[in-house]
């Protein structure tokens, strides 16, 4: 959930899913993917600094990954862990090659870059119903958005990228304006508590990941136990 400060308060960006694709086709999302076998090369675990709380290496790997895929975003240090801003071509030039299939550790090691894991706060695990035909094992994480780069859809997977208030943002699906799935209507509720970026990631440093597991109902409608999707 890549999230900034605005002047009305918190802002968080989705992007829309392409319409053709297999599972949640043109529904609103938070940027990510499923981890791929490069992520847990170990000649791409050595290039990050850091960690993201107690999730999986492989899993940050590919939440960095799929956020320079989906939303045109990388966080980054060099090779002597000193942070610096990125030339968006840079960036560009980077996600190209990474969606032409050029191993994410050639393009880093390339560069001098190790990816910056300290950047992403992880927030929480979510195991979908066994009951359901596509299932997925899904950790969520926080990172605020750089000031030097610009986030944009890969128009490919993703479609038309936008800054919401969580707030809005669940009135507009409300009105059938936005599609958006239990998951992600569930994190956006969680983050109208919380009017600036600071306040959201100390709080959500403070917080003890367990897996929440929703249910299906036999009417096909998806639900959670009491108190297990507490904030």
């Amino acid at each position: 959930m890549l999230v900034r400060d605005e002047a009305q308060g918190l802002a968080v960006y989705l992007t829309r899913r392409s319409s053709s694709s297999r599972f949640m086709p043109g529904a609103y999302v938070f940027p990510g993917g499923a981890v791929e076998a490069g992520d847990r090369d170990p000649a791409t675990l050595p290039l990050v600094h850091g960690t993201a709380g107690n999730a999986p290496a492989p899993v940050v790997v590919a939440a960095l990954r799929e956020l320079l895929e989906e939303a045109g975003i990388l966080y980054i240090v060099r090779d002597d862990r000193a942070r610096t801003a990125l030339d968006e071509r840079i960036v560009h030039y980077l996600r190209g090659r990474l969606v032409a299939k050029i191993p994410f550790a050639t393009l880093l090691a390339e560069h001098g870059f190790i990816l910056d894991a300290t950047q992403l706060v992880h927030y929480s695990h979510w195991i979908t119903p066994p009951t359901q035909r596509i299932r997925f094992d899904t950790h969520f994480f926080l990172a605020r958005a750089p000031a030097d780069q610009r986030p944009s859809p890969d128009a490919v997977e993703v479609h038309d990228g936008t800054w919401l208030s969580p707030n809005d943002a669940l009135r507009r699906a409300d009105r059938g304006e936005l599609s958006i799935i239990f998951p992600t209507r569930k994190h956006l509720e969680r983050l109208t508590h919380f009017d600036a970026v600071e306040p959201l990631l100390a709080h959500a440093r403070r917080r003890h990941i367990v897996p929440t597991r929703p249910f299906e109902t036999p009417a096909g409608e998806i639900g959670l136990a009491e108190g297990s999707d507490a904030w």
